[in-house]
């Protein structure tokens, strides 16, 4: 008998059991529950109903759904149209608490029904989003807080670097001016190896600063005429000797289907390459490096490039593949002390290219070598006149008037050393130079004596060099007559050129400055004033 009456009793006991597992979930819920009948008034709920809503027993039974929603809630809660549906969950609304205040809830609505489909009532379960709203209200506020403080640090350095590189100016000009006297051997070898180092420098704080440039959205690609083809040559051609000195073979390859005049930033593109096929180099010991460059695409305004640049080098283990163009890895930290280099080329290549409209990406395998693929978006103009001129860097003295040989330049420059610098520069030309402190100066002695150019830096006390070219512009117009003005700077902000060109001046050469730049620079510019 007690092996047959088991089986009658345990329906009910599983029921009971059911009841009660649904009455403690119900009642302990972290979500609020509320249940209404056919006419949509609340008939039960659990506790955290009554806490969120602020609302008593007496205040809750038999209470209209409708009111606990703000009018246009409830017009768009109806619009879903739940009732024929049956069930809508992942509402954002709003519900009415006691206090009158609104809280931002997620909803899910289930329409009860009998057996006929008459609907009998509804259950409504609530969860406050307030809290999370809160935090993520916080989350955005501090990666706004993170990339406004990322962004002041990469303001800050690319600003810096007028401080930063006015001191290598003078350190690499005076070496580069001793070595040009009598010097024994030991004192030449010594000179050599502190030159060499102190362009390892300038190149480590040329990359910090353009990778913050970059960062800081200081960077301004250029939409000019450029030949791809010619500067992956003379990139190539330009590195082949450090190739030669490892007994590694430096070869290019270009589709001809390359259209010969592309609209790009020659200066950025130049960038790219000799990272990618300096890097190239660098980690290759025996074999050969290739660079490719394949047209993808080409239509009415745009041409698709492909660059690879190909290497039977060392290779990148896999695990470091990810964050090879990102900025200070421990991939970075190990290579870097084998090999030198600040590690954040990849990072400024990333970034260069991606404003070409491109992307870099790498595939390698440890051991064997590496192949960095890089696309960028360059403009096309099929049936433009190219102006692209071949700038070899030869030195064009040759082909100058002779009026060219005997310049008066005028020097304003307030750091005495880097004033010494350039006049014994300019003299080794053969040119005649005079040089001031500051804008003030300038101006007093442009009233006594006339000069064919002025070298102008950027910043003197009393007046700058912006500040004394605007002044010397407006006499100018006066007298009909203009000097050329060419800014020494060591500004390394993109957007430097176009201020002080704007501000009435020629030219414009960077610091540290390299001879053969501002010599070129100051020919291009008589010569142009007297062919006019």
């Amino acid at each position: 008998m007690t092996h047959q009456h088991h089986p009658q009793q345990l329906p009910q006991e599983n029921f009971s059991e059911q009841k009660e597992m649904f009455r403690v979930i119900f009642e302990h819920s972290p979500a609020a529950i509320t249940v209404a009948d056919a006419n949509e008034r609340i008939v039960t709920w659990n506790r955290m109903a009554e806490k969120m809503l602020g609302m008593s027993k007496k205040e809750l039974f038999n209470r209209p759904v409708h009111e606990f929603f703000p009018v246009e809630e409830w017009e768009r809660l109806r619009s879903l149209n739940i009732r024929k549906k049956g069930m809508q969950s992942d509402i954002m609304t709003k519900v009415i608490c006691h206090d009158g205040t609104t809280l931002d809830v997620n909803a899910s609505i289930t329409v009860l029904k009998d057996s006929k489909g008459e609907i009998i009532g509804s259950i409504c379960i609530l969860n406050d989003l307030t809290q999370s709203k809160v935090v993520e209200k916080e989350l955005v506020q501090a990666k706004l807080v993170a990339e406004e403080a990322n962004h002041a640090k990469s303001v800050f350095l690319a600003k810096m670097s007028h401080e930063v590189r006015t001191p290598m100016n003078a350190i690499i000009g005076m070496i580069d001016l001793t070595l040009d006297t009598s010097l024994s051997e030991e004192q030449k070898d010594n000179l050599v190896v502190a030159k060499d180092s102190a362009q390892n420098l300038l190149s480590l704080i040329n990359d910090i600063l353009d990778l913050s440039r970059a960062e800081a959205g200081k960077v301004v690609i250029e939409e000019m005429e450029i030949q791809v083809a010619d500067i992956v040559k003379n990139v190539c051609k330009g590195l082949a000797v450090l190739a030669r000195s490892k007994q590694i073979d430096l070869v290019w390859t270009i589709d001809p289907k390359l259209p010969r005049v592309l609209i790009g930033d020659a200066v950025r593109l130049r960038q790219i390459l000799m990272n990618l096929v300096n890097n190239a180099i660098k980690f290759t010991h025996q074999g050969k490096v290739e660079a490719r460059v394949h047209v993808e695409s080409l239509s009415e305004d745009d041409c698709v490039v492909k660059f690879e640049i190909v290497d039977q080098g060392i290779g990148i283990p896999k695990k470091n593949i990810e964050t090879v163009f990102d900025v200070f890895t421990e991939a970075h930290n190990t290579t870097a002390r084998r090999y030198g280099g600040t590690g954040l080329g990849l990072a400024i290549c990333k970034k260069l290219v991606e404003m070409m409209r491109g992307q870099l990406w790498v595939d390698s395998v440890e051991g064997q070598g590496s192949t960095f693929c890089f696309t960028i978006i360059f403009g096309y103009k099929p049936h433009a006149i190219s102006t692209v001129q071949d700038k070899t860097g030869q030195n064009v003295s040759v082909a100058l008037p002779e009026e060219v040989k005997h310049l008066r330049i005028l020097v304003a420059e307030d750091n005495l050393i880097n004033q010494k610098i350039t006049v014994k520069i300019l003299e080794k030309f053969g040119w005649q130079s005079t040089a001031v402190i500051n804008g003030q100066e300038v101006l007093d002695i442009l009233l006594k004596q006339s000069f064919d150019v002025i070298l102008m830096d950027d910043q003197m006390p009393v007046l700058d060099g912006v500040a004394t070219t605007q002044v010397i512009r407006r006499e100018e117009k006066q007298t009909g007559m203009h000097v050329p003005i060419i800014a020494m700077t060591a500004n390394a902000m993109s957007g430097d050129r176009e201020r002080y060109l704007t501000s009435g001046m020629d030219g414009y050469v960077s610091k540290p400055i390299e001879r053969t730049v501002l010599y070129n620079e100051i020919v291009t510019l008589v010569s142009q004033r007297m062919k006019n």
